[in-house]
């Protein structure tokens, strides 16, 4: 298979994490959903990792998302032999995001001339336009993220605290260590609309349904199964909206919500039921009505960030799993700039 593979070098010699057998349960917990379908659900760690679905049929395995290093695609690999001796035949990008793609190496290099890295062809061009600019303003950022932690933890008195600041810098450190050396790995099978994969015990049928939290996003569905994998187009956190299209996010939820299905992977967070789609879609639809009603009123944006918050926070910070505070700012603020530009 063709593939292209860009390299960023900055320091003198490779690193590599050495995530193998013993470390992949820190990593992940493997969770059946359905008959052949499993979600790999990513533990607390730092930096974060996004969840996986892992797809079983008669000859291989689809998995979709790849996570922030290939270590991490690594550690699941490892767990995928835990389950099934079948090859990995695809490996899935729902969309560009560094913590669902900069692990697409993982999987040439454990299953040569064997697997496809596929994506919407809006997502292979965001990795190709984009995906080594951010690689590299994560590099650079490493080093003061890491001197934070140090001072953090040279001042902190309390043991406990001592402890879990210095996992977090020694988390911090290895993963700048890796992605000094990381090769990001393009799909090299792309669609616009849909790909489908006809299988004697299921079809796996991977669909763009139109921009949401990117303007690449595809979900897998599994119609036999009743299960769609998402990634962050719909998931059970806080929604990160740096790259989103609002609205379109919510007419693209609408599209979703008309298929039949019971069971949710999301990029990140638990398993959901079909429910949540509509809590997570109506949260956006309230988003935006609500900074739209407050920049009716004059509000600057640090008043609208203390006035949407509150309007919302009653209804949908229960369903954020601990996220709604330090997210609901952020959130605010790219509705805010977005009308400001009258983009919508």
């Amino acid at each position: 298979m063709a593939r292209t593979t860009y390299r960023v070098m900055v320091a003198v010699g490779t690193f590599v994490l050495g995530t193998g057998t013993a470390r992949a349960q820190e990593l992940f917990a493997l969770q059946k959903v359905a008959d052949g379908v499993y979600a790999a659900i990513a533990q607390p760690r730092t930096p974060i990792n996004c969840n996986a679905a892992v797809v079983v049929y008669d000859e291989g395995v689809l998995v979709m998302d790849t996570h922030s290093r290939p270590s991490s695609a690594r550690a699941l690999i490892q767990q995928i032999k835990g389950v099934t001796d079948k090859p990995v035949r695809y490996a899935v990008n729902s969309h560009f995001h560094w913590d669902h793609a900069q692990g697409n190496r993982a999987y040439p290099v454990a299953f040569p001339k064997q697997v496809a890295i596929v994506a919407s062809e809006a997502t292979r061009e965001n990795l190709r336009q984009l995906g080594m600019q951010r690689v590299k303003d994560q590099i650079d950022g490493g080093p003061k993220q890491i001197d934070a932690l140090k001072r953090r933890l040279a001042a902190e008195k309390d043991a406990g605290v001592q402890a879990g600041l210095r996992d977090e810098l020694r988390q911090q450190e290895e993963y700048l260590a890796e992605i000094k050396s990381l090769e990001l790995t393009l799909p090299d099978l792309t669609f616009d609309k849909s790909l489908i994969l006809h299988r004697p015990d299921r079809d796996i049928v991977l669909l763009f349904l139109g921009r949401g939290h990117t303007s690449g996003d595809v979900v897998a569905y599994l119609p036999k199964q009743r299960v769609v994998a998402t990634g962050d187009l719909l998931h059970g956190w806080m929604p990160f909206m740096g790259d989103s299209y609002p609205p379109e996010w919510v007419a693209t939820l609408d599209t979703l919500d008309k298929l039949d299905f019971d069971h949710i992977i999301g990029g990140h967070g638990s398993v959901k039921p079909k429910a949540h789609l509509r809590f997570f879609r109506n949260y956006l639809a309230d988003l935006i009505a609500e900074v739209r009603r407050a920049r009716g009123r004059s509000e600057t944006l640090d008043q609208a960030k203390t006035s949407v918050a509150t309007a919302l926070k009653a209804k949908y910070e229960a369903g954020m799993d601990g996220r709604f505070a330090g997210s609901i700012g952020a959130n605010v603020e790219k509705l805010y700039r977005d009308l400001e530009a009258k983009l919508y």
